[in-house]
């Protein structure tokens, strides 16, 4: 160590006042540097967050070399406009940290490393009694189901009591899992700051759940001996949680507008049975169970939407290789007279969607695969997972889908799978020379900007892409939906209701849910609280399995009458409020709100509602209270600050905040409106 740094230290032991120009201020606030040991502080009008030093590198062996002490700094700002700052280890090496003000409320910190280290651990201060939102939209880990292929996790299939919008206590796995697959490395604390991480590499987080103080995340570090590698994150400073939103979609884009066109309910089934004898639509003899859905919609004065068409309807529906996607060609032997039935769809003002993945499958010559396979596309060591980091596997898929999909006028696209199927190890190098450790979860915000740009191409603007997976970014290019949620009980609709706000929090901003499950529900009831949950979502999808229909139920009687008014009645009002839930898409941006969000995002100060996941905002002006479990028929509501009218007779009213109990039977939802709002719908 030079002379001159232990002097330094020398005087900083000594207690000195460090030299001002350490600190870095913005408009908003002030960012403190401690020099022994090395740690940060940032202070606003509204709060002190507190760096849990040390920071800590750890090496392939578990070797650990902690930051102790700034022997250097400068003075001078850096290209990019930040400040260095030298560190020295416990090991007696040196690193920089470099430190700058991206806007009055954003932080930036770079960490870096010369390379030869495996992870590098950070951690921040919580204090009592703090919520943390953020991370994922799952309720909690889970053990994963088939390890073998990255696969879906048990408490996805089988859900359980537990868990909210609060996840500290918690380690979650930075690491972008089927089938409940929105992720980004982002966390809002409830005293009004956030931090998200901008690699993309896996990572754990540890959430106050081993020492209950403190926030701590360990970010893998890809790199080899040499070559320089650098953890980077964002203090996000709110105060509100629209405010810290607002602040990352800066970094990573504002949310994807949907059309108005999807603001209506999309109608669909797993599979259309093949082998069915066809039925007349509009003279021409079509699949039977799409004339069922049109024909009974007609029949029961139900609005159409949007008529979504999952896989297999493509050629290769019997071939277990191809799985239905092996050419853009429709399956004429399933879907007779394809081209009739579609104009029968167009005539009826519904907009067209249909099932896609970034696979290419099928073994034939011509196939999809066979190309994709001849000619390199493949990611490494994938059978199926087409490697978007190779700028002509994208222009070959784009030349090839995008004339497809502007032929029959296929304007929205659900894309489905292949998170688990990821070639995600070190000595997995993608076209663009990422590895799959760096390449997982980066791929899903990856797919989502190709597969909006076709569309895009296809469409100018007017289109919809809706996965289930999503990444920090992916909001740029896409809305979501919560992938297979688990419809056999009651539980699975309770975890909908808090994986719709806990997705809000990640910047996921449109968002909705198999409504009833994926799989066939067993619980007419289920299905009826489902459909009212769903229709005071953005998005509104009705499919899965079975029928998913109340002409056609799976419980007695399967002509249900009750089910049908219904089912009429909340696809009707998510029609009806469609302008109200546009309004809301247009002010996503400027608010960082998203439509459908958690009580804390409007009512920051009620400590009622710091964790009500039970009910949410549509919104300013709807409150709603979805009832979730099977016979139940009243519920206790936290009603805010405000006047709120009974949404269902205007002339019941109270004034919040106040706790009201309320009757519901099974075709009502407990629904509140701010008063004097939506008179036109409700």
């Amino acid at each position: 160590m030079r002379w001159w740094r232990l002097v330094l230290v020398a005087l900083l032991v000594a207690g000195c006042r460090p030299p001002p120009e350490l600190n870095l201020e913005s408009d908003e606030a002030v960012a403190y540097v401690n020099e022994s040991p090395f740690a940060l502080r940032v202070e606003t009008d509204w709060l002190v967050l507190e760096q849990d030093a040390p920071i800590v590198f750890v090496d392939a062996d578990g070797g650990r070399a902690e930051l102790l002490d700034l022997v250097d700094w400068t003075s001078e700002r850096q290209p990019d406009g930040s400040y260095a700052y030298g560190v020295e280890t416990s090991t007696g090496d040196e690193v920089w940290v470099y430190l700058r003000w991206r806007t009055p409320t954003t932080l930036s910190v770079s960490i870096w490393t010369q390379g030869g280290v495996a992870a590098v651990e950070d951690g921040w201060k919580l204090a009592d009694g703090e919520l943390v939102y953020g991370l994922t939209e799952r309720l909690r880990d889970s053990d994963v189901i088939a390890p073998a292929i990255n696969g879906p996790m048990i408490e996805d299939m089988v859900p359980v009591e537990a868990g909210s919008l609060d996840a500290r206590g918690q380690v979650v796995d930075m690491f972008v899992h089927p089938t409940f697959s929105l992720y980004a490395p982002l966390v809002h604390g409830s005293r009004g700051w956030g931090l998200w991480v901008e690699n993309d590499t896996p990572g754990t987080w540890d959430v106050g759940a081993t020492d209950p103080d403190v926030l701590r995340f360990s970010i893998e570090a890809p790199s080899v001996e040499g070559w320089p590698w650098s953890l980077e994150y964002d203090l996000l400073l709110g105060p509100s949680h629209g405010e810290i939103l607002q602040g990352y979609f800066e970094l990573t884009g504002d949310p994807f507008r949907m059309p108005d066109w999807a603001f209506e309910h999309w109608r669909w089934r797993d599979e259309l049975t093949r082998g069915l004898e066809p039925v007349e639509l509009d003279g021409v003899p079509v699949h039977a169970q799409v004339a069922e859905d049109i024909l009974a919609y007609e029949e029961h004065d139900i609005p159409f939407g949007v008529y979504m068409f999952d896989r297999p309807v493509l050629v290769g529906g019997t071939d277990p290789d191809s799985q239905g996607w092996s050419e853009f060609r429709w399956d004429e032997e399933r879907l007779p007279n394809t081209e009739a039935m579609l104009e029968s769809l167009r005539d009826r003002d519904m907009p067209i969607a249909m099932w896609a993945a970034s696979w290419a499958r099928g073994l034939g010559e011509g196939t999809l695969w066979h190309h994709a396979a001849e000619a390199g596309y493949l990611a490494p060591g994938s059978d199926r997972v087409i490697d978007w980091t190779n700028p002509e596997a994208v222009s070959w898929w784009e030349e090839a889908l995008t004339p497809f999909l502007a032929e029959h006028g296929i304007q929205g696209i659900k894309l489905d799978r292949g998170e688990e199927f990821i070639p995600n190890e070190v000595t997995d190098v993608w076209a663009d020379g990422r590895h799959g450790r760096e390449m997982h979860n980066a791929f899903q915000t990856l797919q989502s900007r190709v597969f909006h740009d076709l569309l895009d191409e296809a469409f100018d603007g007017d289109f919809v892409l809706m996965p289930r997976s999503g990444w920090s970014g992916s909001q740029r290019y896409a809305v979501h939906w919560g992938g297979d949620a688990a419809g056999d009980s009651e539980l699975g609709l309770r975890a909908e209701i808090i994986k719709l706000q806990r997705a809000g929090f990640l910047g996921f901003a449109t968002w909705g849910s198999d409504t009833g499950g994926y799989e066939q529900f067993e619980d007419r009831e289920v299905f009826a609280r489902w459909l009212q949950f769903s229709a005071l979502c953005p998005i509104m999808e009705i499919g899965g399995r079975g029928s998913h229909a109340p002409w056609d139920m799976p419980t007695e009687p399967a002509y249900d009458e009750e089910m049908i008014a219904i089912y009429r009645r909340y696809v009707q009002l998510h029609h009806d409020l469609g302008p109200y839930f546009a309004v809301q898409a247009d002010a996503v941006a400027s608010t960082g709100r998203p439509i459908a969000r958690a009580m804390v995002f409007d009512y920051p100060d009620d400590p009622a509602l710091l964790d009500r996941w039970d009910q949410f905002m549509t919104g300013p002006d709807l409150l709603v209270a979805p009832i979730w479990r099977s016979g139940q028929r009243e519920r206790e509501v936290a009603l805010p600050a405000g006047e709120w009218e009974w949404a269902w007779d205007r002339s019941q009213a109270w004034t919040g905040p106040a706790t009201v109990t309320v009757e519901a039977e099974l075709d009502v939802l407990p629904l509140f409106v701010r008063a004097g709002a939506l008179t036109d719908v409700l």
